[in-house]
């Protein structure tokens, strides 16, 4: 479930840039000459001319649901694991899901990632939390366990038959005349009684037994899998990871709104077929003066107000104020485009990268220490024994040309870091946009209040943890940043 904004407004009043999440502290940029280092032409960076939509409009319903989601972030549970309990608005949902779409591919497999019926544990979905497209939401409010039926088999004495249902992992490549779609799935689900050529294939396999239909040796499936008058032929190769006969799914169909935020369904129709396992009960709270006072505490109700009118207003600001960051970090990003593609550093303060390789290291021992403690919490023991291995799943190193999380940083991440910083730093020398001591300490307890609360600590403690360094460079960065958006055109 998303954080509802409300539980933490003072934090929508900025904006950081993840390039000082990592802040060096010992080499100054401030007090270098940074034209020893840069060589940027004032064309190159003042008045860029990006292409970008323009920010959203906020509507009723964005406010209908920010509200809806602040009141589910503080719901109550009641019971949970119930069969007999139909799902109400606020209530988790249990599910085991498959959700296809028609493509050229075939609706007959999901889209990566979007089916967990091979692996063995329903999933939990918070019914009004935003997270399933509205059609399903409704679909599945009022019904429960008992109504619907999930029966993997995965004893491998038992054998497919034709009418089974089975479900596959498997690679496969679909070739409809001259197009051609490959890829990876973990959710395959074929439904035998609807697919001759499947069930002349799958039946007599067993559970665990691997099968090869044209993609390294066999014959492939030739059928109109799509459904749209046209055979079309898949070749596909993997393991049968169970058969299930006498299942009562639901099925949900409809169409995904085109700003929903999931681009893989956006904007197309799909369905959705599902057993609920069990329905978690929770109770919502309404919105009272006295909950908004100790959750919000930033709202005021002005005397003899309409509370839920004036609150309404005070959403409505905070998601204007948002829509408007999130326009103006999409220009930053297309600024920090134009600038990455120029070759305007000569060169690297020796200082400066080796300050920074030392506070990547930190920083990545205290992010293993906090995703640490989270996979203990959850699993009951952290499957990286060492901060080399758990940094190199983090930035998902797996088959990159690095051969330890340390030497993508000191080869990547370090020298990326500095060349941006030198670049922000040339640019407030030469327009002038040097953070000034007063906007420091204006901008500073905003930015202690951010980081405090975002991580459960005292603003004492973060400006321990972090440093009164790593609060100058971002002061500094977002007045740069800032000001070169204002000078951009926009198209």
């Amino acid at each position: 479930m998303k954080r509802s904004r409300l539980t933490g407004a003072l934090a929508l009043l900025l904006v950081f840039s993840a390039l000082f999440l990592f802040a060096s502290c010992g080499f100054s940029y401030e007090k270098s000459k940074i034209g020893k280092y840069v060589d940027l032409s004032r064309e190159d960076y003042y008045g860029l001319t990006v292409s970008i939509p323009a920010a959203k409009e906020i509507g009723e319903k964005d406010i209908d649901l920010e509200i809806a989601t602040f009141r589910l972030h503080l719901r109550t549970l009641v019971s949970e694991g119930e069969v007999t309990r139909h799902a109400a608005w606020g209530d988790n949902v249990n599910l085991y899901y498959h959700i296809t779409v028609a493509n050229e591919t075939g609706s007959f497999l999901p889209l990566d990632g979007f089916s967990n019926m091979t692996e063995g544990e329903p999933g939990p979905f918070v019914i009004g939390g935003g997270v399933l497209p509205e059609v399903f939401e409704d679909g599945l409010t009022g019904h429960a366990a008992i109504e619907t039926l999930f029966a993997p088999k995965t004893d491998p004495s038992e054998t497919v038959a034709a009418g089974d249902v089975v479900y596959l992992d498997l690679t496969y490549r679909v070739t409809d005349g001259e197009n051609e779609a490959s890829g990876e799935t973990y959710g395959a689900r074929i439904d035998l009684s609807a697919n001759a050529a499947a069930s002349s294939a799958f039946v007599g396999l067993h559970p665990g037994d691997a099968f090869d239909f044209g993609y390294n040796d066999g014959e492939p499936l030739v059928c109109d899998w799509d459904g749209d008058g046209e055979n079309e032929t898949l070749a596909a190769s993997g393991t049968l990871r169970s058969l299930s006969r006498g299942e009562m799914l639901g099925r949900i169909e409809g169409d995904v709104p085109a700003d929903y935020y999931d681009a893989a369904i956006a904007g197309k129709r799909v369905v959705l077929l599902y057993a609920i396992a069990s329905v978690d009960e929770y109770t919502v709270p309404e919105i009272t003066e006295e909950l908004l006072k100790e959750n919000v505490p930033e709202f005021e109700l002005s005397e003899g107000g309409d509370l839920e009118e004036e609150f309404r207003d005070y959403v409505y600001r905070l998601l204007v104020n948002e829509s408007r960051r999130e326009w103006q970090a999409e220009i930053e990003n297309k600024i920090w485009e134009h600038l990455n593609a120029l070759d305007c550093v000569k060169k690297y303060p020796a200082d400066a990268l080796r300050d920074e390789m030392k506070e990547q290291e930190r920083q990545l021992g205290q992010l293993y220490e906090y995703y640490g403690a989270i996979l203990e919490e959850k699993y009951g023991s952290n499957p990286y024994e060492t901060v080399e291995a758990f940094g190199y799943a983090y930035y998902d190193l797996e088959g990159s040309p690095y051969s330890d999380v340390y030497e993508y940083l000191k080869k990547e991440v370090v020298p990326d870091t500095v060349r941006q910083k030198l670049i922000v730093y040339y640019i407030a020398e030469a327009e002038g946009w040097r953070a000034t001591e007063e906007e420091y300490e204006t901008e500073l307890p905003k930015q202690l209040t951010y980081y405090a609360e975002n991580e459960g600590v005292t603003t004492a403690e973060v400006l321990k943890k972090y440093g009164e360094e790593f609060f100058r460079q971002a002061i500094q960065y977002n007045k740069v940043l800032t000001n070169l958006v204002e000078v951009t055109v926009i198209k």
